[in-house]
């Protein structure tokens, strides 16, 4: 298996520090708002890495911080005249609510930055004993000149290259010359307390954690000093994870992450979804006109590493997609086996063990996910021309392996959560559906007319409105 590592520009064979253990850090999001589809992309690719890992046998330790102390969320919480701590939980709350939506697994940690300010300040104080931070008006800064090869991460240069870039000691008996600081890129891990902000206590003074410091706090805090991935948007490769790699190295002394992998945006006209920009599109509002498993199937119709545009015709071609899916699976599951099959019978099965070949080397290759949906869609094509437009008679043993197929698809990419409903014939198809809801408002007209024959107005109208309530307008002649 080969994944695409951002400090090297280039794909590699993926190998973990334990075996069979994977130690993954996803960078979360700022809980100021509500989710937005940029921020379900992120979850959702991470999400089928994180499966197809446990797929191929590993056992993964997912960390996703949320970030509950930040200017935005304060900016936010004042903007609102709403406390701090219960905007963040607010959107925590909404932000998990939506994940489960979107069939992402639970994490082994969520942990929220201001779980564990002792250990950042802990971490601090590290790094200032060790040379690479300095207190400075009651804040403390990471001294980027102090770190050898600050330069080179996330740039395709080596270290030799850089070797002009001599490495400097923060200075002693010198004013900084760029405000409270020396460099202008140096980093600020405590912020001196601003009046009317929470603050907590610390040797510097009052003061709360910088952003940058929160993530690598969290990740060593809970998975260790060198973890397998450390995962995020590409927006955050630099500063934010450049700033990660350097402190957490410094403090440690070892290597923070094996492997850096970056997911693309949503796009919307050519531009990063985002909430500064104001083009975002929340996903609670995406769920109310589609369903949770075509928002998915959307959403790994462009490669982790790749932007993906939203656009109507897009999402309405993955609800097209999604329902001829399922369509075929539930005639596949109704369409009666035969004892004895026939050549066409036994090229199915094989076409099933070519399909299953295909995935599996798709998502070896730096976890292809439009690949493996390409290699689906053309494996339900020949299936429904050689079942239903040929009529080829299929066995039981087709049957069979059709949905461990399935159940096998599902386990990597999370899109068909409800195949043993379906196997048991509990749900039907959409058209099915529509019927049934059909039949059943017929059915309460028939009911209510017969009650107002009978002069019981009072219960008719109850009726009416319960149905209003459910977005049934029924008009009395």
């Amino acid at each position: 298996m080969r994944v695409y590592n951002s400090l090297t520009f280039q794909k590699e064979e993926f190998e973990t520090i334990n075996p069979n253990e994977v130690l993954m850090y996803v960078c979360g999001p700022t809980v100021y708002d509500s989710p937005h589809l940029g921020h379900a992309k992120s979850a959702v690719n991470f999400d089928v890495i994180r499966r197809y890992l446990e797929f191929k046998g590993f056992d993964v330790k997912v960390v996703k911080n949320y970030t509950d102390i930040d200017d935005k969320i304060l900016n936010r919480a004042e903007e609102l005249d709403m406390d701090w701590k219960k905007l963040g939980d607010k959107y925590t709350e909404e932000y998990e609510e939506v994940m489960d939506s979107l069939n992402i697994k639970r994490d082994f940690k969520n942990p929220q930055a201001t779980d564990i300010i002792d250990f950042m300040i802990e971490f601090i104080q590290g790094l200032v004993e060790k040379g690479y931070a300095y207190e400075s008006n009651g804040s403390v800064y990471f001294h980027v000149k102090s770190f050898k090869g600050y330069n080179t991460i996330f740039q395709n240069v080596s270290e030799d290259e850089e070797e002009e870039t001599e490495i400097e000691d923060i200075p002693e008996d010198q004013e900084p010359l760029f405000g409270d600081k020396y460099d202008t890129k140096d980093f600020v891990l405590w912020k001196k307390r601003k009046k009317g902000e929470p603050y907590w206590e610390s040797p510097w003074g009052p003061g709360r954690p910088g952003w940058h410091i929160e993530c690598s706090a969290m990740a060593i805090k809970f998975l260790g000093e060198t973890i397998d991935v450390h995962g995020g948007g590409l927006d955050l490769r630099q500063p934010h994870h450049q700033n990660e790699i350097a402190q957490a190295e410094a403090y440690t002394g070892q290597r923070f992450a094996n492997y850096f992998l970056h997911n693309g945006f949503v796009n919307v006209e050519g531009e990063k979804m985002s909430k500064s920009l104001g083009n975002f599109t929340v996903v609670s509002e995406v769920l109310k006109k589609y369903k949770n498993m075509v928002v998915r199937l959307f959403l790994l119709s462009a490669h982790y590493r790749k932007s993906l545009n939203y656009t109507d015709n897009g999402i309405e071609q993955a609800k097209k997609n999604y329902e001829r899916l399922m369509k075929s699976i539930h005639l596949i599951n109704e369409k009666k086996v035969t004892y004895e099959g026939n050549k066409k019978t036994k090229e199915l099965i094989k076409r099933l063990g070519k399909a299953r070949e295909n995935i599996m080397e798709r998502m070896d290759d730096d976890f292809d996910s439009p690949g493996t949906l390409a290699e689906i869609y053309t494996l339900f094509r020949d299936i429904n021309r050689m079942v239903f437009e040929e009529n080829s008679p299929i066995t039981e043993e087709f049957k069979e392996r059709f949905f461990s197929l399935m159940k096998e698809i599902d386990k990597i990419l999370g899109i068909f959560p409800n195949l043993d409903e379906i196997k048991q014939g509990i749900k039907g198809t959409v058209d099915q559906k529509d019927r049934l809801i059909k039949d059943l408002i017929d059915i309460i007209q028939e009911t209510r007319s017969t009650l107002r024959k009978k002069k019981m107005y009072e219960l008719s109208d109850k009726i009416r409105e319960e149905l209003k309530t459910l977005g049934i307008i029924v008009e009395d002649s």
